[in-house]
């Protein structure tokens, strides 16, 4: 009778658990803005698609455009379905997003939009 008694405890204790988590899901965000370095398959020397000459260089820890002066400190954050988002640390609070195509091409909505190693 003990034994029956704890089992029931158990499956109660378990099913009230299952019920709980039905009941009040929580809201995990996995897609947090990062300032540690840029993963490190971005980073690198990447040429414009349409004019090799210009291009993107993506360091550990800021991207530079060709032909700007200025170098943008970045956040980053992970999108899903090799998505990235760069938030940069200037006056205006511009962002850029990245597609991560392979270790040969990526996309950007920048001037350039498709670039490649």
């Amino acid at each position: 009778m003990k034994i029956r008694n704890s089992i029931m405890l158990g499956v109660t204790a378990l099913s009230l658990g299952g019920i709980m988590s039905i009941t009040f899901p929580t809201t995990i965000d996995a897609s947090s803005w990062h300032t540690s370095a840029i993963p490190y398959r971005l980073r690198g020397h990447w040429y414009a698609t349409a004019n090799p000459n210009y291009g993107v260089k993506i360091y550990r820890h800021y991207i530079h455009f060709s032909g700007e002066k200025s170098v943008h400190f970045t956040k980053w954050k992970y999108l899903g379905n090799h998505f990235y988002k760069f938030r940069y640390s200037n006056a205006y609070g511009d962002s850029n997003s990245l597609h991560y195509f392979s270790p040969h091409k990526i996309s950007m909505n920048s001037f350039w939009h498709s670039y490649f190693r």
